[in-house]
C-alpha cells in the first residue's frame, strides 16, 4: 500500500507545531511566575487608594494598562510600582 506524501508532510508539520506549543507553554509559565501575583480591578483600586472614576481615567489615559481577560481586567503587581509610587506621593497610601 502506497503512503500519500501529502499526509506524511502534514504529520511532520503537526509534530513540529506540537513541539512549538510545548516550548511556548514553558516560556509563558516562566513569564507569569516572574511577574508575580495577579490583581483584580478592585484589588488594584484598594492597592493604589483610588476610586472608580480615577481608575477609569487612568485606564483611559494609559497610566494603567490592564490585561483584558474574559473575567475582567487583571494586573501584575510588579506593573503597578510606578502608579503606587504616585499614589504614595499624593498621600493616598
Amino acid at each position: 500500500m502506497e503512503t500519500n506524501p501529502f499526509l506524511i508532510a502534514l504529520y511532520r508539520i503537526i509534530r513540529i507545531l506540537e513541539a512549538i506549543l510545548e516550548v511556548l507553554k514553558k516560556l509563558l509559565s516562566r513569564y507569569d511566575a516572574d511577574r508575580g501575583e495577579q490583581l483584580t480591578r478592585q484589588q488594584v483600586k484598594d492597592y493604589l487608594g483610588i476610586g472608580e472614576a480615577t481608575y477609569k481615567r487612568r485606564v483611559k489615559d494609559g497610566t494603567l494598562k490592564p490585561l483584558k481577560l474574559p473575567g475582567g481586567h487583571r494586573y501584575y503587581k510588579r506593573d503597578l510600582e510606578k502608579a503606587r509610587a504616585e499614589s504614595a506621593r499624593r498621600g493616598r497610601v
